[in-house]
């Protein structure tokens, strides 16, 4: 018996059986319950009979024990003995005769019965009976869970959807599987669902169906007028106070709801809601605008004589605007407050746009201002916060437009010059000492961002205040900068500590939400090489963003959780992450962001030996303009697509200028990343840098780079030792490749077993890297020289000898002498095998 609620893949299931056990031979036949045959004696197994219905009995009545023995019989005699598998659906609809005739067959093991049974409906005593005896098991399908439901999206739609996206159609649907069918169709009809990179995003509001509304209403066709009321009144103002139904609706509808499935109480909290969260969608768009627009002036008025100035004021000026009246410019204010508190902007930015314009103050052109730069309206962001700097305010509302104005000024516009101005304009205007310091916390925070840490820091340590904002805002844009310096510890507690002043100073405006003190905790955390403790973080901040729906914050985890893929060396994973975060940007305007999130995408790419697919990310992120957060960081992209491109000369010296450029500018951590990639794939030494670089960063990372450049191919002991420090970490590709030249050094010093041992490491950990083709996994796929390995390459892509002699500075003969070399170990005669042989591997 499949047990569940309407819906939820009940009859799916059961159709399943029926065809797998028809693949196997079985013979099956399917019944079906319904209220037009329920009247009908056994008119819903007719196919089970054999000879119809038989002669009456001598009283006239039907001989039904002689008539379902018969049934077997010929059942048996059908099918060679065979048991015949029969799918009975909704069988509480069935009547009582071919309960009967089911019950016997199943009893004398004529047929293998699967029955299905929804969620509210009386299970057949029959049935029952069957299932106490032990010889029926039940198998109750419950609505998909939030992982589940991301699971079949992917597998329906091809590809990742985002995580908000996710988050959508599971708060909408409940995880019903039929009702999360329809709305993506509904979706992909209505072009509300769309694909950005590979990743699927929601970028308009879930529709309805035809289908899905039919469902909906037959779910409550037979309520009650009374019932029905309650339902629609749910639909339009949910949730509401247990108390004000229990007075208002009539005796028993609430129970009469509650068992129908269709309304939840939660009593400790006195609030009834909707069982399902589409019923309300689809009743809403069904009641008649009148009904409506009645039903919510009517709790509007209700709310207001209770508690106008309280948290219902949001609520109250919804509910007007949604009953197409004008509020009071008041109500509409105090709502959009309470809705910036719970970081729902949408709702902020309809408030304060039917505010009318000579109503508005310096307050409300902050709340539009803000709202419009988190909903990535920049220009329209800047237009209504520089008109608010003119409107009379106090010097906290004064501030805190120029900070908001500077914010959109650099993540907005890409301005970060323009922000600079913004905030040396209000520290002219501002004297209070504690907004002072905010201010200098602002600057600070546009220098770290803007790719100038150690300005930022510098900056910070003139700062005095101490309460609690100034500390907040002082941990946004410090975290940060002491990651990229090298201070990564400092980083990670300047960001936990942000994060909780952040929780305890509660929901004020003009400043970030919370989790971006978690993005920074992530990035230090990363910066330092904890990377499995980074990526718990982000996962858990992604969640926390993702229900707000807060696209900056949301590009940013997706950001960092693609970052933290890649020094995992799961590329494919990156890749994934990386596509998302740009999706995110483009659709939300956030240039800079979506640059950084390109140039991850290029980077994945890149070392997957993608070299078309890293160039034309490339290609795209150059269109948009520069962002200096973690410049020199973006220029690995660049310089691994080279490499990818069968370009090392290229690649060598993108990586040394990045590394001069992160070194001019105090970015320590991004140059010894610059540094030991040039090192991985033109094997110069950059030792000596590295070692400066450990000794002057407390990141465990930066020590197992300076260690592995230092052992490089020569120290078989230190490369094992390095690709301990790297898997320790959970670098796994780092880890790998240092395993791979320990595999070389050893063999090359004649320690057989212990090239042996370290060959198989390498392999075992390069496993995991989902498709990585960098130079130092070469040698775990095919005993290739670092040399030998770089010349086969560019062979196989077609290069001739004089070209690649040319490319590396070698004479021809010498190039010919390593591809010799690299034919004799691979044991190929041609650059055909050799294409071959590196291509298997």
């Amino acid at each position: 018996m499949i047990h569940g609620r309407s819906g939820v893949g009940k009859t799916r299931l059961a159709d399943e059986c029926r065809q797998w056990a028809a693949t196997a031979g079985h013979p099956t036949e399917r019944v079906v319950g319904s209220r037009s045959t329920a009247g009908v004696p056994l008119g819903a197994v007719a196919a089970l009979l054999s000879g119809g219905l038989g002669r009456p009995g001598p009283d006239g009545q039907l001989d039904t024990a002689a008539l379902f023995e018969q049934s077997r019989r010929a059942l048996h005699h059908r099918h060679g003995g065979r048991r015949l598998v029969v799918v009975a659906d909704d069988v509480p609809l069935l009547d009582s005769a071919s309960l009967a005739l089911l019950g016997y067959l199943a009893a004398h093991g004529a047929i293998f019965l699967i029955a299905t049974v929804r969620n509210g409906e009386l299970v057949p005593d029959l049935v029952a009976d069957l299932w106490r005896e032990g010889r029926l098991d039940r198998i109750d399908l419950a609505d998909l869970g939030r992982a589940d439901l991301g699971m079949l999206l992917h597998l329906v739609l091809g590809g990742p959807v985002e995580a908000g996206t996710g988050r959508e159609f599971w708060v909408v649907t409940g995880g019903n599987p039929l009702y999360v069918r329809e709305l993506v169709l509904g979706s992909l009809e209505s072009g509300a669902l769309v694909e950005r990179a590979g990743v699927w995003h929601l970028e308009g509001p879930v529709p309805s169906t035809a289908r899905l509304a039919d469902m909906v209403e037959r779910r409550i066709e037979g309520l009650s007028a009374e019932a029905r009321s309650v339902v629609e009144l749910l639909a339009l103002c949910q949730p509401l106070e247990l108390e004000y139904l229990e007075a208002a609706a009539p005796a028993g509808v609430l129970e009469q709801l509650e068992r129908a499935g269709l309304v939840t109480i939660a009593v400790a909290e006195g609030e009834v809601r909707l069982a399902h969260p589409l019923h309300g969608n689809v009743v809403r768009a069904a009641m008649p605008k009148s009904r409506a627009r009645a039903i919510l002036l009517a709790q509007a008025s209700r709310l207001e004589a209770a508690s106008p100035a309280g948290p219902a004021a949001l609520r109250i000026a919804v509910w007007r605007l949604d009953a197409g009246g004008q509020p009071d410019p008041a109500v509409l204010i105090r709502g959009a407050h309470l809705a910036r508190y719970a970081h729902d902007f949408r709702t902020v930015r309809r408030l304060i746009e039917a505010v009318p314009e000579a109503d508005l103050d310096a307050a409300g052109a902050l709340l539009l201002g803000e709202a419009l730069y988190e909903l990535g309206d920049f220009e329209a962001a800047e237009r209504v916060l520089a008109r608010g700097t003119k409107l009379p305010a106090s010097e906290h509302v004064a501030l805190r437009l120029a900070v908001t104005r500077g914010k959109n000024a650099q993540w907005g516009l890409c301005e970060p010059e323009a922000a600079l101005a913004i905030n040396a304009t209000a520290r002219a205007a501002v004297t209070s000492g504690p907004l002072v310091e905010e201010l200098v916390a602002d600057e600070a925070s546009v220098l770290t961002f803007s790719g100038q840490p150690e300005r930022a820091l510098a900056v910070l340590e003139r700062m005095e205040g101490t309460d609690r904002r100034t500390r907040v805002a002082r941990a946004i844009a410090a975290a940060p900068a002491l990651a990229v310096t090298g201070r990564t510890a400092s980083a990670v507690e300047a960001a936990a500590a942000g994060y909780a002043d952040h929780l305890a100073l509660g929901e004020e405006l003009a400043i970030a939400h919370p989790a971006m003190h978690l993005v920074n905790q992530v990035f230090a955390l990363a910066e330092a090489g904890w990377l499995a403790d980074a990526e718990r973080l982000a996962k858990e901040g992604a969640e926390i963003v993702a229900a707000h729906r807060l696209p900056i914050a949301q590009i940013f985890f997706a950001g960092n959780l693609g970052r933290v893929a890649t020094l995992q060396g799961r590329l494919a994973t990156a890749r994934r992450y990386y596509a998302e975060a740009a999706g995110l940007a483009q659709a939300h305007r956030f240039a800079g962001p979506r640059r950084l999130a390109l140039s991850g995408l290029a980077l994945a790419h890149a070392l997957r030996g993608e070299a078309e697919a890293a160039a034309q990310a490339l290609a795209e992120r150059d269109t948009g303009p520069a962002f200096g957060f973690r410049g020199p960081e973006q220029q690995l992209a660049d310089a691994w697509a080279a490499h990818a491109a069968g370009r090392p000369a290229v690649a060598a010296r993108l990586f040394r200028d990045a590394a001069a450029h992160a070194a001019s500018t105090g970015h320590r951590t991004a140059e010894a990343w610059l540094l030991h990639d040039l090192m991985r794939t033109s094997g110069v030494d950059t030792s000596a840098r590295l070692r400066d670089l450990a000794r002057a960063c407390d990141s465990p990372l930066v020590s197992a780079r300076a260690r592995h450049a230092g052992a490089r191919a020569r120290d078989a002991q230190e490369l094992a030792g390095a690709a301990g420090d790297f898997e320790a970490l959970g670098a796994m590709l780092l880890a790998a490749e240092a395993a791979s030249a320990a595999a070389e050094a050893f063999s090359r010093a004649g320690h057989r077993r212990a090239a042996a041992a370290a060959l198989r490491r390498a392999k075992a950990l390069a496993a995991s890297c989902e498709g990585a083709t960098t130079p130092g996994l070469c040698y775990a796929a095919v005993p290739l020289s670092g040399r030998e390995r770089q010349i086969a390459m560019l062979a196989v892509k077609g290069m001739a000898s004089k070209d690649i002699a040319e490319r590396l500075f070698l004479s021809v003969r010498t190039v010919s002498n390593h591809l010799q070399h690299a034919y004799t170990k691979l044991g190929v005669a041609s650059r055909a095998g050799l294409a071959e042989a590196l291509g298997s591997s």
